[in-house]
């Protein structure tokens, strides 16, 4: 009779569970979702452009933030539908940051070690192209020097720490090679030309006769920075830019054209004559509306 009873119980247990719609878990199948999970964090992380060591750490929520801002969306560094609809993750978990506290010891350790090039190069205002090229090493030079540090342009642990990197190695610059391949070459060249002439004053016409102008006006500063990265033999009008290269966005360069203007956009950040009113400079973190304008990109960036 009592093993009838608890077999009753069982069999009621059950029952309520598949009338609830909670399916029963082995271990294996609870095992799957987790790594499953961490799959999917890992997709997320290459999205966003992090360490994908499947962890939800401090850097994957800002890197998911700045995404989501990027991209119109609320900024909260949660990866509901709506976030994985528009990063094309398909359908899958919430996935965000737990906040239980500490962690593990090696997730602590990981989430500390989040602060590489590209979130140097952000903090001191350069184009995150994961280059520490003579324009980081400049830049990080002029924020050591206003911060009271020697200006050295290496990022050891005193400068990280200032910087609020957290824990890492040191970043500097490399004496030898591109530091990155082809395509991380022309693009450091790129940035670096842009560089050159960011805070050039703006001259009708300029930029086209010579390269070496007292002024530039807005295609005659795209063309300057392509000719030195080596993706433009001669220098293009805004409407030649209108069939420049191939069509679309590209991965790190964007250039946008229309018969009367035209401007790039560089890992996020825009290179336009209009935004020397703005910030005294062609670089400016704002953006523009590309309604009206054709969308190109040099091949390989």
């Amino acid at each position: 009779m009592q093993r009838k009873a608890v077999s009753a119980l069982v069999a009621l247990a059950l029952a309520c569970g598949m009338a609830m719609g909670v399916p029963a878990l082995s271990g294996a199948e609870v095992k799957a979702g987790a790594a499953s999970t961490r799959g999917d964090i890992r997709a997320l992380q290459r999205k966003v452009g992090v360490a994908a060591d499947g962890i939800f750490g401090p850097a994957t929520e800002r890197a998911v933030k700045r995404w989501q801002r990027r991209h119109g969306l609320v900024a909260d560094g949660i990866v509901g539908p709506q976030t994985r609809a528009a990063m094309g993750l398909g359908a899958g978990p919430i996935l965000k940051r737990r906040q239980s506290g500490s962690g593990s010891r090696r997730t602590r350790h990981r989430s500390h070690r989040g602060g590489g090039v590209r979130a140097l190069q952000r903090k001191v205002g350069v184009p995150a192209d994961d280059v520490f090229g003579p324009a980081t090493v400049a830049a990080v030079k002029r924020w050591q020097a206003r911060h009271g540090l020697v200006a050295d342009g290496i990022v050891g642990p005193q400068t990280r720490a200032a910087m609020g990197l957290g824990d890492g190695p040191v970043l500097k610059r490399r004496r030898g090679g591109s530091g990155g391949g082809h395509g991380h070459g022309r693009l450091h060249r790129l940035i670096g030309a842009a560089n050159r002439i960011a805070g050039a004053p703006y001259k009708y016409g300029g930029g086209h006769g010579t390269y070496h102008d007292s002024g530039y006006d807005c295609s005659g500063s795209v063309s300057y920075a392509l000719h030195y990265a080596g993706v433009l033999r001669t220098p293009l009008d805004s409407s030649g830019f209108m069939s420049y290269g191939l069509p679309g966005p590209g991965r790190h360069v964007t250039i946008y054209a229309n018969a009367g203007h035209a401007y790039m956009v560089v890992d996020h950040r825009r290179f336009d004559t209009s935004a020397i009113g703005e910030t005294g400079s062609r670089w400016t973190s704002s953006h523009r509306s590309p309604s009206g304008y054709a969308v190109r990109h040099p091949r390989g960036l």
